[in-house]
C-alpha cells in the first residue's frame, strides 16, 4: 500500500490539507461529510492506477470554517482555486462520494471544461419529493449507521475509536460546515437539476444497491438529468462503496476512468 503523503496547498488565500498517493494521471477525490482525511480502501485501490488527490473541504478536518463559504457556488470557486494551486490546469478526472459527489456534480455543471470524466458515488444534491431522505442532523449514530451500511461490521471504519474531547470537537466542527451547506434546503440544491444539462462530461454513477440513506432511485434521477451518464450498481453495499465493497467499486471506476 502506498501511504498517502500529507501536504498543504494554497487555494487562493485559503490553506488546504491534501493527501496524495499513487502515480499516473491525476484524480481529484472529494470526500463525504464524514470523510475528511479518511483514506478508505476504495481510494487506496484507485491510487494503484492514478495519482489521487484527496483534499479536505473548507471547514472540515483541521481547516477553519471560512466566512466566505455560504453556498455551493462558493465551494465550486474554491475547487477552481485548489486545482490551480495543485497545478492541475488541464481537464481532470473528478470523483466524489455522498456530499463530495454533490460538490463534484455542481463543479461539472459550472465548469465542464475543467472535467475530463466524472464519477458520482451515492451522491447527495437532488430532491425527489416522493422519496424524502432521512434527517442525518437529527438521527443518532445508532439510527444512522444501519441506513448507511448493509454490513454493519464495516461501520467500524467510520466510527472514531477515540471519543475523547478532541474527537468530539472535530466531529462538531465538521458537522457545522456540513450543516451550513446542507441544512436548508436539506441535502439538495434546488438549482442543480436545471444546471446538470451543462455537465456534458462522460459520467459514471456508482450506487450501493442497499443504500437506505440516499436510495438508488436517486441514481436514476441523476442519470435522467445528466447528458452522458450511466449507472453501475454495487450489490451487498450501502451508502459508501469505497468502504463496504472496495474491490467491486474500484473495478468499475478504474475501467471507466481509463
Amino acid at each position: 500500500m502506498d501511504t498517502p503523503q500529507e501536504r498543504t496547498v494554497l487555494a487562493g488565500d485559503y490553506r488546504v490539507r491534501v493527501f496524495v498517493a499513487g502515480e499516473g494521471e491525476p484524480l481529484l477525490f472529494l470526500h463525504s461529510a464524514m470523510g475528511a482525511g479518511r483514506w478508505t480502501a476504495g481510494v487506496e485501490r484507485l491510487a494503484q492506477h492514478f495519482r489521487v488527490f484527496l483534499p479536505d473541504h473548507p471547514g472540515f478536518g483541521p481547516s477553519p470554517l471560512p466566512d466566505w463559504l455560504l453556498g455551493m457556488d462558493d465551494m465550486v470557486f474554491h475547487y477552481l482555486d485548489l486545482l490551480d494551486g495543485l497545478g492541475l490546469h488541464e481537464p481532470v478526472r473528478i470523483a466524489g462520494v455522498s456530499f463530495g459527489g454533490w460538490i463534484a456534480a455542481e463543479f461539472a455543471a459550472f465548469h465542464p471544461e475543467r472535467v475530463k470524466k466524472l464519477v458520482l458515488i451515492d451522491a447527495a444534491g437532488l430532491r425527489i419529493p416522493s422519496v424524502p431522505l432521512p434527517d442525518v442532523f437529527r438521527l443518532s449514530p445508532q439510527a444512522l449507521l444501519p441506513l448507511m451500511f448493509h454490513d454493519l461490521s464495516k461501520a467500524l471504519a467510520v466510527i472514531p475509536q477515540d471519543l475523547g474531547p478532541d474527537t468530539l470537537v472535530q466531529l462538531f466542527h465538521d458537522q457545522s460546515a456540513f450543516a451550513r451547506l446542507a441544512w436548508n434546503p436539506y441535502l439538495h440544491d434546488p438549482k442543480l437539476p436545471r444546471r446538470l444539462r451543462r455537465a456534458t462530461v462522460p459520467t459514471l454513477i456508482v450506487w450501493g444497491k442497499q443504500d437506505q440513506l440516499i436510495p438508488p432511485v436517486y441514481a436514476e434521477e441523476y442519470q435522467r438529468l445528466l447528458p452522458s451518464a450511466h449507472i453501475a450498481y454495487i450489490d451487498q453495499c450501502g451508502h459508501d462503496p469505497t468502504i463496504e465493497q472496495p474491490d467491486a467499486f474500484a473495478q468499475v471506476v478504474v475501467e471507466f476512468l481509463r
